[in-house]
Order: C-alpha cells, then sequence, then structure tokens
C-alpha cells in the first residue's frame, strides 16, 4: 500500500439549489442555479505550493499541479492522478498567512476519472488511509462532474476560521480506475499574517515517516 505523499470581493458562484437526503456533515451538489455570493477572493496566492503533498499520487510530487491560477484551470498537461487501481486520494494543502476557507471548485478528468466525492480537514497534519476513516472530518461533500470550474461548494464558515492547512481526501470516482484531479481552486480571505505552527509540525512528521510513506511512489497500495 502506497501513503506516499480573483481579487477580493464578490465573485459570480454557483449555489447549489437541492440537496441531497444524506444526513451528518454530507453536502451534495445535485442542480447548479448561479447567483451572486461572496466567497471572497482567491486563495491560490496564499498557498505554500512547494510544500504541497499527496498521498497514492502516481507520480511523486505531482499533488501541487492542481494548485494553480484560475485562468489555467483547464490545462490538462499539469494534473495530479492516483496510482491505478486505486482511486483515492489525499492533498495537503498549507498556507503562508492563516485564511477563512469559504469555499472551493474542482475540475476532474474525462472518462470518469472525475472525483465523486471529498472529505476536509483544517489544520490536520496526520491525515493518512490509515485513520481517515476514523477521525471525523470538519465537512464533506458529494462532487458533481465540473468542466470548467463553475461549481463553487460553500463550506461551513464557522468551521473553517484561523485555517493555516486544508486535507483533501478524495474518496473515489465515477467510473475510472484512476482518479484525476486537474484543478482545485479554493476561496476565502486572510485572516492573519503568521503561518501556524501545525504547517512546521507536518513537515517535521513527513521527513521522520519518510520510509512509511514518501520513500516509493510506485508501489501499489495492496503490497505490504
Amino acid at each position: 500500500r502506497i501513503v506516499a505523499f480573483s481579487p477580493l470581493g464578490k465573485t459570480r458562484s454557483v449555489a447549489m439549489s437541492k440537496r441531497c437526503n444524506h444526513h451528518g456533515q454530507c453536502s451534495c451538489a445535485w442542480e447548479a442555479k448561479e447567483r451572486d455570493i461572496d466567497h471572497g477572493g482567491t486563495l491560490y496566492s496564499c498557498v505554500d505550493r512547494d510544500k504541497v503533498m499527496g498521498l497514492n499520487e502516481s507520480k511523486k510530487g505531482s499533488a501541487k499541479n492542481c494548485i494553480k491560477p484560475y485562468d489555467e484551470r483547464k490545462d490538462t498537461k499539469k494534473v495530479v492522478r492516483s496510482i491505478d487501481g486505486d482511486g483515492e486520494l489525499i492533498i495537503f494543502v498549507p498556507f503562508t498567512v492563516q485564511v477563512k476557507f469559504k469555499s472551493f471548485s474542482v475540475i476532474g478528468g474525462d472518462e470518469g476519472s472525475a472525483p465523486n466525492g471529498v472529505k476536509i480537514w483544517k489544520n490536520r497534519d496526520d491525515i493518512d488511509f490509515d485513520n481517515a476513516e476514523d477521525i471525523t472530518c470538519d465537512q464533506e461533500f458529494k462532487l458533481a462532474v465540473d468542466s470548467d470550474g463553475s461549481i463553487q461548494y460553500p463550506v461551513r464558515i464557522s468551521k473553517f476560521q484561523n485555517v493555516s492547512s486544508l486535507t483533501f481526501f478524495f474518496t473515489g470516482n465515477y467510473d475510472d480506475d484512476t482518479t484525476q484531479i486537474n484543478y482545485l481552486g479554493l476561496k476565502g480571505e486572510v485572516t492573519k499574517n503568521k503561518r501556524s505552527i501545525v504547517v512546521a509540525t507536518y513537515e517535521a512528521r513527513a521527513l521522520e515517516s519518510d520510509h512509511k510513506k514518501l520513500a516509493d511512489q510506485h508501489v501499489s497500495r495492496g503490497i505490504q
């Protein structure tokens, strides 16, 4: 098993006009209706992109490929894919400042490889495939197929204050052996200028566990 790892203001967004009947923290996007919602501005410039990490990525260091400017969102040359035969993918996104996270958008791959669900944690440096099912996420979403990043998924802002990092666990895809993410767009606003210590802790743990999680990016997750 491999465990390797716009300016601010009111933007034109997509709101979910219909919810599923799931319980708990699930938020499903079944139908989209466009309207004006203030989700803040893009957080791209606040991401510590060189420290973005992935678990179960098919190519080491490729997780950062999906963190890109909005006008490059349709670029399919730089993407992140999960290991063949395994649709799960975890992406850790640290920020250089503390932010208030408000919404996100996802563009997936073609032919069924687009992700169909995601769990999100804030300020957790320890989420992996061994504990992701045991640690309650801050919010969970069902994802719709979105080819141009027009669907915005609003989060519960009360749960995403003072965010120094986000962890996204993409739990599967629509109909493929591999999950592909072309673009992960994050929106919100800056709240503080100092990065939380959790980022440094995450980096230290990643280095200490290189032999467990980051040493071999190309071994099947099924191999013990």
